[in-house]
């Protein structure tokens, strides 16, 4: 019941006080609470921040490492950037030292089948020996099959068509008849020439030793002296002179000049030459030597008949390979 003796006091006021202190203590909870999760929440953002310290010093750690590791790719790309370009300089090198090898080479072929084609030219125009030239010929074309470079396939066709228009000539055997040149002039000094004198007659035998009439020794040897002083021969050609011996000599040396000039014309294909020289030879057989002998009889034959051969090849010669040849060097060279 109320006091009586304090007068105008409310009836809520402890009940205000309550709430008051309820109120308070909801608030001291709240601030409690607050706090404690601030406290937890200061603690994850610390965990998280000393995690976030540890995962940046690893990526710092990383980074680092990847920046070596960087260096050091750099630092190898840079080498292998340097080795690269001393390969490539020395792939050019050696690509340019291939290439004067190969050109060097490739001229020492050109030189060698130069020198062929050189020599088959001289051999076609001094001897006109065509079948000697077919084998040279032949053989520088297969040296350039066996090198198989299409710079030399121009050179191989020229050579080719050479061959073939070489085929066709007919074929001087002017070995042949530089041999039977060779023969009759070895067998000029045992021809018997028209005015030679017989052979001395044999001494006769002296007379067997006794009583011998000495006049009739005396008549018997001045006969034999006469006889050695006056000789009486019968000639073929009795305007022919009679020939010391040095002109003998001299007839037959001209006649081996006349042959030897026969046959350096052969050689030379020079069939004018030829014919007149070893006419020449067969008049001065026939006006000279003693046609009776058999050995002067054969040299007139072989001389009739050397002089109806013919040592002429006429086209015998291959400017078309020496042409292509220079062609060829030409791209060599480039």
């Amino acid at each position: 019941m109320p006091d009586p003796a304090k007068p105008g006091r409310s009836p809520w006021l402890p009940l205000a006080l309550a709430l008051a202190v309820l109120a308070l203590i909801a608030a001291g909870a709240v601030a409690w609470l607050l706090h404690v999760r601030m406290q937890e929440l200061e603690l994850q953002l610390a965990k998280r921040i000393g995690e976030f310290d540890s995962a940046s010093r690893q990526a710092q750690a990383v980074a680092r490492q990847a920046g070596t590791t960087l260096d050091s790719v750099l630092a190898r790309l840079d080498a292998l950037e340097a080795q690269s370009l001393t390969a490539q300089n020395q792939q050019l090198a050696l690509s340019a030292m291939y290439q004067e090898l190969a050109r060097s080479q490739d001229e020492r072929v050109l030189a060698d089948i130069e020198q062929t084609l050189s020599l088959v030219q001289e051999h076609l125009q001094l001897a006109g020996n065509v079948r000697a030239a077919l084998i040279a010929l032949e053989s520088a074309e297969q040296r350039l099959s066996r090198q198989g470079k299409p710079q030399f396939a121009a050179l191989r066709q020229a050579i080719a068509r050479d061959v073939e228009r070489l085929r066709l000539l007919p074929n001087a055997d002017v070995i042949g008849l530089n041999a039977r040149l060779d023969a009759l002039i070895q067998n000029i000094d045992l021809l018997k020439l028209e005015s030679e004198s017989e052979p001395a007659a044999k001494p006769a035998k002296p007379a067997k030793t006794g009583a011998v009439d000495t006049a009739s020794r005396f008549g018997r040897e001045m006969w034999e002296e006469f006889k050695q002083l006056v000789r009486i021969r019968r000639l073929d050609h009795p305007d022919l002179p009679l020939l010391a011996p040095e002109q003998i000599y001299f007839v037959k040396q001209n006649l081996k000049l006349r042959l030897l000039s026969a046959r350096l014309a052969a050689l030379q294909g020079d069939q004018a030459t030829w014919k007149s020289d070893l006419t020449a030879a067969q008049a001065w057989v026939t006006q000279y030597f003693n046609r009776n002998d058999p050995l002067v009889r054969g040299t007139l034959d072989s001389l009739k008949h050397l002089a109806a051969a013919s040592v002429s090849v006429e086209g015998a010669d291959i400017s078309g390979s020496l042409k292509a040849l220079n062609e060829a060097r030409k791209v060599v060279r480039s």
